[in-house]
């Protein structure tokens, strides 16, 4: 019996004749934090939005939690409310409040009833410190407040894992902290997170396990002091060169 909540083997996605995604065998186990990194253009934020479906493969298998999500479309129905996901732009309602925006799919999709998902709702902004935001509207708030709302409307779902594709390369530098801090505190409770992301400091302090990505294929894996201290790759070995403030 797998411990792994994620198993992608031999996927290979295409956009036209673009091979973004080359053979990838990937895997992720309950509970653990992977931070995939890379290049721009290396198919990072690809792979991790094939795990709920959002781009379709066009070959290999995709299990999540057990669950073959290319199997059927009531599967990937299934996954999509088991999967968070926490985009770059936010994608907030702008005519809905903060409010709103976290009961929405909590009644639509899991079937809460108004109150309780308001109680929910409001736990969760106390979590990401917000709750006086409540009935404010999107367009009040900072980028790196309706991160943190787009945060808790994915955690309101009680989702089994939760994907961060690149949440903080569209904030303002002085918002950033914030983001990070909630999203260091999620990888406290044993949450399933896989995340894209540019931030090394976060991917060191917080990962389980790094991914390389470069040119569509994951070029090394590693525990986060191995591969800080001692990439495996020339390609990482200038990635981190590139990266990293010295």
């Amino acid at each position: 019996m797998t411990s792994n909540i994620i198993d992608m083997e031999q996927i290979n996605k295409f956009y036209d004749d673009f091979h973004v995604l080359k053979n990838i065998n990937f895997n992720v186990k309950k509970g653990e934090i992977v931070v995939v990194c890379g290049p721009s253009g290396s198919g990072k934020s690809t792979l991790i939005r094939c795990i709920n479906g959002l781009e379709d493969i066009d070959d290999g298998k995709i299990v999540v939690d057990g669950i073959n999500i290319h199997e059927s479309k009531k599967n990937l129905q299934s996954i999509r409310g088991e999967v968070g996901m926490v985009f770059q732009h936010f994608n907030l309602f702008p005519h809905l409040t903060i409010l709103e925006n976290i009961t929405l799919a909590q009644g639509l999709v899991k079937n809460v009833k108004k109150d309780e998902a308001k109680k929910i709702a409001m736990e969760l902004l106390k979590k990401v410190k917000l709750e006086e935001k409540a009935e404010s509207y999107p367009s009040d708030l900072s980028g790196g407040q309706k991160q943190r709302v787009a945060i808790a409307r994915s955690l309101a779902m009680k989702p089994k894992v939760i994907l961060f594709d690149e949440p903080t390369s569209a904030l303002d530098p002085e918002t950033i902290g914030d983001v990070l801090s909630v999203m260091k505190d999620l990888a406290k409770e044993n949450f399933t997170i896989v995340c894209v992301t540019h931030e090394m400091g976060f991917a060191k302090e917080v990962g389980d396990r790094i991914i390389f990505m470069d040119g569509g294929v994951i070029v090394e894996e590693n525990t986060p002091e191995d591969f800080f201290a001692n990439p495996k790759s020339d390609r990482a070995k200038m990635f981190l060169k590139e990266i990293l403030t010295y």
